[in-house]
């Protein structure tokens, strides 16, 4: 947890941002303190000059000041609310940005150590206690001190010995407040931690709630949530209870005080120590306390709920990604020339450091070629897949790009040159549209440059058959249950009536590609079909090919397919790698597949087990020889006859 010496310097920074509409409100904040320690003091005038026998003319002008004080404290009043409580929703605005922007660079390692329920937590409950601190409890705060300082400096003008009566009873609710203080804060914690943890297991529980009543786990989960829950409360019944027991003694001292100030004040005017207008004033200055004193408990529970709160987001802003920063001079150039060359590839997990995941792995991916990664499952080809594109951090010099660190690279320009489509496609909740249209801007051709068809005779590619960015080919009209034509395709893409963009004519080239016509004639709204959160209306094979339309839509020099074809039929699976082969948007494919009839056309095939390159070469020279991979080819050839 950050000290309070960082606390309170980042607060100050918070306020420094919108320092004119804070000072602004100190200014009317102070206006109105101001006219409203005033009132009493000209009430007593006026009183004074009654009993005197004073001129009504006279009276009556001290009766106006104080109507004026009162009609413009209203407005005074107002208007520092507003200067107060508006910044404060701009501090929200602003925080959750700036924390959302951080987080989107983190790397892994940072999101598998801190769950998302958590995060999700500190980005809502801790920023709002952030906003609740800058605004309505600057706010309290400024006025608390203030009428806490110059109220009983008018009263001590008034009578010093009355002032001294009340000291004792002050003194003594000060003491009660640093109790409550002390007790707040460590509930508020533990407040705190609780609905993070509570926000986590929601989270899960929602994204795992198919298992949960495929294994009866529905109880266990209620169960769970009622004990976190339970945790919540109980955090929250103790800051209650704070409340609860401090509020009201603190009540009983401001009316003991007052009862001790009339009996004693009673008997200095009976002696003439004291007039009537200065005793009516004293009892409204100690009125005035009432509100510091009585708030005092929630004032404490805001600025404690908001320090609280603002070193939580502090340790979020302090992390940083353990990536090593870009190096100076080692940009990509705009088309790789050499491709992709990965050296002695060795990588282990942290939690693991003596067992490597790959080891001594080499291979190369030319510009215009198609390179398929063979392995069975815990082989080490996702892992694989995380190093290349970065989503792991490889030892330096063990990837490079057209002899480029990919350690060195800014991330963005890797992005440019590599594009990843995982086994488990990630879709938003919006239509199908936006989701394959997803990173790139509108009005555009992809990321603005055209990609170089891959060249023909690169190791047989482009085989007879392929498909190429018309569809043709043998997807035309039959594979994947009859693929319609580009036009039919258009005409039950978009129903929404809208004149189309000019990004849609690549987004339905996109979705036809990926043999995605068949699935959206048989929906409604077409490309404007909502696919709910993490794309739930659709089945495990649609999302895959409605992610691999999203990467051919973007042009690349490397398009990397990580099992992205293990969800579909095997009559939709020859149309894909038809397409995917014929795809003019990649210059150079690398296919990781465990299904050999996706890497059969492939220009070289690299077969990893147990972490280690074990063979290479291409489907004909690798089946002819004995290995892990024509086993695995002889075991599907034999599965698919049975079918």
């Amino acid at each position: 947890m950050p000290s309070t010496f960082e606390r309170f310097r980042y607060l100050l920074r918070l306020v420094g941002e919108h320092a004119g509409s804070f000072g602004a409100g100190a200014g009317f904040l102070a206006l109105t303190l101001w006219m409203s320690l005033a009132i009493p003091r000209y009430l007593q005038e006026a009183i004074d000059l009654l009993a005197s026998g004073g001129s009504g003319s006279a009276v009556l002008a001290k009766v106006w000041l104080i109507l004026g004080f009162a009609v413009a404290m209203v407005l005074t009043r107002t208007v520092s609310r507003m200067l107060f409580l508006v910044p404060g929703r701009r501090v929200e605005f602003d925080l959750k940005n700036r924390l959302l922007a951080h987080l989107l660079g983190q790397d892994r390692e940072y999101f598998l150590a801190n769950p998302t329920g958590e995060l999700i937590s500190r980005i809502n409950n801790d920023i709002n206690g952030v906003r609740m601190l800058l605004g309505m409890g600057t706010m309290m705060l400024i006025q608390t001190a203030g009428t806490l300082t110059l109220a009983p400096w008018y009263m001590y003008r008034i009578s010093p010995g009355l002032t001294l009566y009340c000291a004792l009873p002050i003194a003594v609710g000060f003491l009660v407040l640093q109790v409550a203080v002390q007790r707040m804060r460590r509930n508020q914690i533990r407040h705190m931690k609780a609905l993070q943890e509570l926000s986590d297991f929601t989270v899960e529980s929602y994204g795992g709630l198919d298992p949960l009543k495929s294994f009866r786990g529905l109880g266990w989960a209620e169960r769970r949530f009622a004990a976190l829950s339970g945790e919540v409360r109980d955090a929250g019944l103790g800051m209650a209870a704070v409340r609860a027991w401090f509020f009201p003694l603190l009540t009983h001292l401001v009316n003991g005080l007052k009862v001790l100030v009339v009996l004693v004040g009673g008997f200095a005017v009976v002696a003439g120590e004291i007039t009537i207008g200065g005793f009516t004033a004293f009892m409204v200055y100690l009125s005035m306390l009432v509100g510091p004193l009585m708030g005092a408990t929630f004032l404490t529970f805001l600025l404690q709920r908001g320090m609280t709160c603002l070193g939580s987001l502090l340790e979020v802003f302090a992390a940083e990604p353990s990536r090593p920063a870009p190096r100076p001079g080692a940009a990509l150039p705009v088309r790789l020339g050499e491709g992709l060359e990965v050296d002695g590839l060795r990588f282990a997990y942290p939690d693991e450091p003596e067992r490597p995941v790959l080891d001594g792995v080499s291979l190369k991916v030319a510009p215009g070629e198609v390179v398929g990664v063979f392995g069975p499952v815990g082989s080490g080809k996702t892992t694989l897949v995380n190093l290349l594109n970065r989503y792991l951090v490889p030892p330096a010099g063990a990837v490079r790009l057209d002899g480029v660190d990919v350690r060195d690279a800014d991330s963005g320009e890797l992005r440019r040159h590599v594009v990843t489509v995982t086994q488990e496609p990630f879709l938003f909740s919006d239509t199908l549209r936006a989701n394959v249209a997803f990173g790139v801007d509108e009005g555009t051709d992809g990321d603005g440059r055209p990609a170089e068809r891959r060249e023909e005779g690169a190791g047989g590619a482009r085989g007879e058959g392929a498909a190429g960015p018309a569809g043709g080919g043998a997807g035309d009209g039959g594979g994947a249950g009859g693929l319609p034509p580009a036009d039919e395709l258009a005409d039950s893409g978009d129903r929404s009536g809208s004149p189309p963009g000019p990004l849609d004519a690549l987004v339905e080239r996109a979705v036809a590609d990926a043999a995605l016509g068949p699935d959206l004639a048989r929906m409604p709204a077409g490309l404007r079909t909502v696919v709910g959160e993490r794309g739930i209306t659709l089945s495990g094979g649609q999302k895959q090919r409605v992610a691999l339309a999203r990467a051919m839509l973007k042009p690349c020099d490397l398009l990397i397919l990580d099992d992205v074809l293990s969800a579909v039929d095997h009559d939709t699976e020859r149309v894909l790698v038809d397409r995917i082969h014929g795809l003019a948007t990649a210059r150079s494919i690398l296919v990781v597949s465990h299904r050999i009839s996706v890497l059969e056309r492939a220009d070289r095939v690299i077969v990893l087990d147990r972490g280690r390159v074990v063979d290479e070469g291409h489907h004909r020279e690798l089946a002819a020889r004995e290995g892990p991979y024509r086993e695995a080819w002889r075991r599907q050839t034999d599965e698919e006859a049975m079918r």
